[in-house]
C-alpha cells in the first residue's frame, strides 16, 4: 500500500540543473522566448525515453481518460511534453524580467471584478496551462496577490522566484509538510487579500475529496474548498492557457458557494465537485495542457 501511494506522489522540481536555470535567465532575459522552442523538438525525445515514469502517466491519461487509440495516445503524449517544456520556457522568461512578450486574452471579468469589492477571495486552479501568469492577468494596486507554491525547488530558483514575483507585488507561500501554509492563506483571507491555489493535489494532508473526473475518480485536497466554506470567502477558478506562440487565453469563472447545504465539510464537498467539472472541461478542450506526470486517478495503480 504504501509503495502505491509514494507512485502516486511527484516531485514537481524544476529540471535542468543551477547552471541550465541560470543560463536560461540570462538568455531570455533580452530574447523572446519563441526563439528557443525549436530546441525542444531535439530534446524531448531523449527525455521520452529516459523519463519513463512520467511518459508512462501522461500515456495512460491520454488512453485511459481520454479513450484515445494507442497511436494517438503516443502521439499526444509527445505533444504535452513538448507544450509543457514551451511553458517551462515562457516561465523562465518572466523571471527574468521578460514579460511585455505575453499576450493575454480574457473570456470574463469575474475575478476583475471581485477585486473591487472589500473582501478576501481564494483562486482554485490546477497544473494545467501557465498558473504563473496570473500575475499578469490579476490587475496590480487593488489586493495583495498571494499564490501558493511548491516548497521543496533549489534555494537559487527559489530565489529567482521570490525575486521575480515580487517585482510584481506577489506574495509567494510554499507549501509545508506541517500544513502550516493554511494558518498563511487563512490570514491573506482576513486581510482582504487574494489567494491562488493549486487544487488538483494532494499535500501531505490526508483530507481529500473523491471526485467524479474524467472518466474515473481523483481526489482533491478538501483544505481550500472547506476554508472557502468556513471563512465564507468566495472561490473563483483561473486557468491560463496557452495559444500559439506567446499568446495565451485566460478563463475564470465564480464556483457556487453552496450556501444551502447544512455545514462547510458538505459544502467544500459541492464546491470541490464543481471545480472538478471545470476543470474536466479545460482538460477536453485543451487535452495536452496536463501537466500531472503521476498515477493521479484512483484506478491507475490498479491497471
Amino acid at each position: 500500500m504504501k509503495e502505491k501511494e509514494e507512485e502516486k506522489k511527484w516531485e514537481g522540481k524544476t529540471g535542468g540543473g543551477q547552471f541550465g536555470q541560470q543560463f536560461l535567465l540570462r538568455f531570455l532575459k533580452r530574447v523572446d522566448v519563441c526563439y528557443l522552442y525549436p530546441v525542444l523538438y531535439l530534446v524531448i525525445p531523449f527525455y521520452l525515453i529516459f523519463a519513463a515514469k512520467g511518459r508512462n502517466a501522461i500515456y495512460r491519461y491520454f488512453r485511459d481518460r481520454h479513450q484515445y487509440s494507442r497511436w494517438k495516445s503516443s502521439w499526444y503524449t509527445y505533444k504535452n511534453h513538448i507544450i509543457f517544456g514551451k511553458i517551462v520556457l515562457d516561465k523562465f522568461a518572466l523571471m527574468a524580467g521578460n514579460k511585455d512578450q505575453f499576450k493575454l486574452h480574457f473570456t470574463s471579468n469575474c475575478i476583475r471584478e471581485m477585486l473591487a469589492k472589500d473582501a478576501g477571495f481564494i483562486i482554485a486552479s490546477a497544473h494545467m496551462g501557465n498558473l504563473e501568469l496570473s500575475g499578469l492577468s490579476i490587475p496590480h494596486g487593488r489586493k495583495r496577490l498571494n499564490t501558493i507554491i511548491f516548497g521543496g525547488e533549489r534555494a537559487e530558483f527559489q530565489k529567482k522566484r521570490n525575486d521575480a514575483f515580487g517585482e510584481m507585488d506577489i506574495n509567494l507561500i510554499p507549501v509545508r509538510e506541517d500544513m502550516s501554509h493554511l494558518f498563511a492563506i487563512k490570514e491573506a483571507i482576513d486581510n482582504n487579500e487574494v489567494v491562488v491555489i493549486p487544487c488538483d493535489r494532494i499535500y501531505g494532508s490526508s483530507k481529500s475529496i473523491t471526485c467524479t473526473l474524467l472518466n474515473g475518480t481523483a481526489q482533491l485536497p478538501q483544505g481550500p474548498f472547506r476554508l472557502s466554506a468556513q471563512l465564507g470567502a468566495p472561490i473563483f477558478t483561473l486557468f491560463i492557457m496557452k495559444e500559439k506562440d506567446n499568446s495565451y487565453t485566460v478563463y475564470e469563472d465564480f464556483i457556487d458557494s453552496h450556501n444551502e447545504l447544512p455545514n462547510s465539510i458538505q459544502r467544500a464537498e459541492a464546491m470541490a465537485k464543481d471545480f472538478a467539472k471545470i476543470m474536466e472541461r479545460k482538460m477536453i478542450e485543451y487535452p495536452t495542457q496536463w501537466f500531472n506526470f503521476f498515477p493521479y486517478w484512483n484506478d491507475d495503480n490498479k491497471q
